[in-house]
């Protein structure tokens, strides 16, 4: 469970349990029970890295002042969804969203200290849909985005890679960094489906150009196609950009069986990717690597896949 003098961190914590997305929704609370349930099954090796609320000023490096204030305003006067887009939302939700960004930046922190080398974050609400000035697709605040100008402002570093292997294409991610040659944004995942963004074609823009990779995969298609593109494409593009930090966009939705995605990745398929971001990190980051979660909607499936993620990230 040692990777050299360092240890993998882990944060989860029943907080999330507070953001209500009402009956039905596959972004639950149960959902979260059972990961939370698996992650609690690891041994002490991996670290329990604290919770910490986000300040309004941390989310303001990724989101726009306006858009802060509306999120507060939608849950102040109890509105059960953003005026933005198809986002649930409660009383707590809120508060919810600035512990999960904050959780994630605190695991960054954690990482730039060397307490570990590495860190997976069971948050929700979950973030990669979230542009600067809209909520959708059950996000509310973009905690990885958030996390990329942390790293930037807070610890100086200057290029920071975003891996996104959530069966759905992080639409906000991508528009936020489409013109910052700095961030360079890959994202795998099933093509033609919500948010019906992500194309080969989208290369970034302006000072960007090149700095966005979309990697679509046929629905129905299963692991071994995605590592073949991830050694084909990805790998190439990571070289070139040498990033200082690698963050994951972490959905397990691509798993078999789950019931919005329609791809058929297994466990192995996600513990093999995070070997691979674990020897480009040792190569171009000094092993530093955080992974937010994002999707994931069969809840034994996801507690399963979070798990071969979070020991991989932590193998000799």
């Amino acid at each position: 469970m040692i990777r050299g003098n360092k240890t993998a961190g882990v944060h989860y914590d029943p907080c999330y349990e507070r953001h209500d997305t009402g009956p039905g929704h596959p972004e639950s609370a149960e959902r979260y029970r059972v990961l939370e349930a698996a992650l609690a099954t690891l041994p002490p090796v991996f670290v329990r890295l604290p919770p910490r609320r986000a300040l309004v000023s941390e989310v303001l490096l990724a989101h726009d002042h306006n858009y802060h204030d509306l999120v507060y305003r939608d849950v102040e006067t109890f509105a059960d969804r953003l005026r933005t887009g198809d986002t649930a939302i409660c009383e707590e939700s809120y508060d919810v969203a600035l512990e999960a960004t904050g959780a994630v930046l605190e695991a960054v922190d954690s990482v730039m200290r060397g307490d570990v080398s590495s860190a997976f974050c069971a948050v929700r609400p979950p973030g990669h849909h979230a542009t600067a000035t809209r909520g959708m697709g059950f996000c509310i605040f973009n905690h990885v985005a958030i996390a990329a100008r942390y790293l930037q402002s807070r610890h100086g570093l200057r290029k920071i890679a975003i891996i996104d292997w959530d069966v759905h294409h992080g639409n906000g991610t991508e528009a936020i960094f489409l013109e910052d040659p700095t961030v360079f944004y890959i994202s795998l995942h099933e093509a033609n489906i919500y948010p019906y963004t992500g194309y080969v074609s989208a290369h970034g823009q302006g000072a960007g150009e090149g700095g966005n990779l979309n990697i679509p995969l046929p629905p129905n298609s299963d692991g071994d196609l995605a590592l073949r593109e991830w050694q084909v494409q990805l790998e190439p593009a990571i070289e070139a950009f040498q990033p200082e930090f690698l963050l994951i966009s972490a959905g397990f939705d691509a798993r078999v069986n789950d019931p919005i995605g329609g791809l058929r990745w297994t466990d192995e398929t996600f513990a093999e990717m995070t070997r691979r971001c674990v020897v480009l990190a040792d190569r171009w980051c000094g092993g530093r690597i955080v992974s937010s979660l994002e999707g994931g909607y069969n809840p034994p499936g996801l507690a399963s896949a979070a798990l071969a993620h979070v020991r991989a990230l932590a193998e000799p």
